[in-house]
């Protein structure tokens, strides 16, 4: 059986949704029945894009990365593996902070 990126991606946003109604709340930063918005700041440089999320997909990060070198994300954070193969694939870092 072979998954798409998105559907890998779906996967891993259900698994976490339904964690979250399993403990009758959703996991900080995880809207129930989609995927959270994303948010960014701005670093001093602008090459930094600093998210919140606890789920980061490519959706999260699409049309952010432009001119970014470095990536920053919650410690617990779960990375998909497309998002850390566009990442290395554009020379980003990823840090979790």
């Amino acid at each position: 059986m072979t998954l798409t990126e998105e559907q890998i991606n779906w996967i891993v946003a259900e698994v976490i949704r339904r964690l979250g109604v399993a403990a009758n709340r959703a996991p900080a930063g995880v809207a129930v029945g989609r995927i959270a918005n994303h948010s960014s700041v701005d670093s001093p440089t602008n090459t930094d894009l600093k998210l919140t999320e606890r789920l980061i997909t490519l959706r999260t990060i699409e049309k952010q990365l432009s001119g970014m070198k470095r990536v920053v994300v919650p410690p617990k954070s779960v990375v998909t593996p497309a998002v850390k193969d566009e990442l290395r694939a554009r020379k980003i870092e990823l840090i979790y902070q």
